[in-house]
């Protein structure tokens, strides 16, 4: 081929080039106004079902839309599996904005004050906005906040409808103690990640005459979609209170699951003890150069793990310290690390083995390992 040839053959494929990026570009923003069309008539077709009072949650329709993505887009030569991602993403969009108006909708803080007590922290903030989306007027108390932000949640909280103490436990511990003297009319609920070093006050303050309830949400203040999330629901033997802080979640998608107040910790200590520690001794544990290549393994394992050293040192220190149960979960950690450094020292594949087949049996089994009850929804 002459040089004249070559010129024009790359003059053309620049030609083409140029055209399949342009309608590269169309498709994009063809898929992204698709995936704002898919939004828009998400939330219609939630109004809809409000209004008829339907169920928030269809969990058969969903899972018919999947499998009618599946299909069809096999028959259009696409992965079902990217297919299902793309259409789930687009899904979950929808679900964020849906329950955002099923909050509103529901109106369940309409014309009450609230007071969030540590409302400057993550989460304290991220109930603050909670309750506002729910009608609430709030106010919050934290150290952190302005003069006038704390002078107008002291004048509200003595009357005020709710009062959420987002603060550490052992805070919370003192605070029920001085409210103990005077208690506040409202319902008073803890939000903290352990309930034994409040045991006590709590009670004091129940006797005393105030309205107590208790509760734990299973996520961190980045969570936005509370679909698929667990909100303990702690007994405190005061019905009304409880139903009180069951009414917040209830217009969600979250998993109501109630719990005894002193089964709590005892349960936390794997949920949160355990799986803390194993981040904390695996990020502990690497290597202060960092390798040029990853596995998946130890990307995912990496990534838990930055999460979890990233959030705050001194609450991570009262879940594992304060919790009476964290001892014994470590304990396990313990000599499960122990039996594994055995069966590889001792070059014996049967143990390995083992302990191999024992994780599956126990990640397999770990749905059918809770004993509580879930709220009747």
């Amino acid at each position: 081929m002459t040089t004249k040839a070559l010129h024009d053959s790359s003059e053309e494929t620049d030609r083409e080039l140029a055209a399949v990026r342009s309608e590269i570009e169309t498709a994009d923003r063809d898929l992204v106004a698709a995936a704002a069309r898919r939004v828009r008539l998400g939330r219609r077709e939630a109004d809809l079902r409000r209004q008829i009072q339907r169920p928030a949650v269809d969990f058969a329709y969903e899972r018919s839309v999947l499998e009618g993505v599946r299909d069809w887009s096999s028959s259009l030569g696409l992965d079902p599996v990217v297919a299902e991602d793309l259409v789930s993403r687009v899904f979950e969009a929808s679900l964020e904005l849906q329950e955002a108006d099923d909050l509103r909708h529901a109106g369940t803080g309409a014309g009450s004050r609230a007071v969030v007590v540590g409302g400057g922290g993550r989460m304290g903030r991220w109930m603050r906005g909670f309750l506002e989306a729910q009608g609430y007027s709030v106010a919050a108390l934290d150290p952190c906040l302005e003069a006038a932000d704390n002078e107008r949640a002291e004048e509200w909280l003595p009357e005020a409808d709710l009062v959420l103490c987002a603060a550490p436990p052992r805070a919370v511990a003192e605070i029920y103690e001085r409210w103990a003297e005077a208690p506040p009319q409202g319902v008073v609920a803890d939000l903290a990640s352990i309930k034994a070093p409040l045991l006590g006050s709590l009670g004091r303050l129940q006797e005393a005459g105030g309205r107590v309830a208790s509760f734990h949400p299973m996520f961190g203040p980045s969570k936005v979609l509370l679909r698929g999330a667990d909100v303990l629901i702690c007994e405190t033997g005061d019905t009304a209170a409880t139903v009180v802080v069951e009414a917040l979640f209830r217009p969600t998608a979250a998993r109501l699951v109630r719990v005894g107040l002193t089964e709590h910790d005892q349960l936390m200590a794997d949920l949160l003890g355990l799986a803390h520690a194993a981040a904390i001794a695996f990020a502990a544990a690497l290597p202060e150069a960092d390798h040029p290549v990853r596995s998946t393994t130890f990307q995912a394992l990496e990534d838990l793990a930055a999460k979890v050293v990233q959030e705050s040192p001194d609450v991570y220190y009262e879940i594992q310290a304060h919790n009476p149960h964290s001892l014994a979960a470590l304990e396990k950690l313990r000599r499960a690390v122990a039996a594994l450094e055995r069966a590889v020292r001792e070059e014996r594949p049967d143990a390995f083995r083992r302990l191999m087949e024992l994780g599956r049996r126990r990640t397999s089994a770990v749905s059918c390992h809770w004993d509580g009850e879930v709220v009747d929804r």
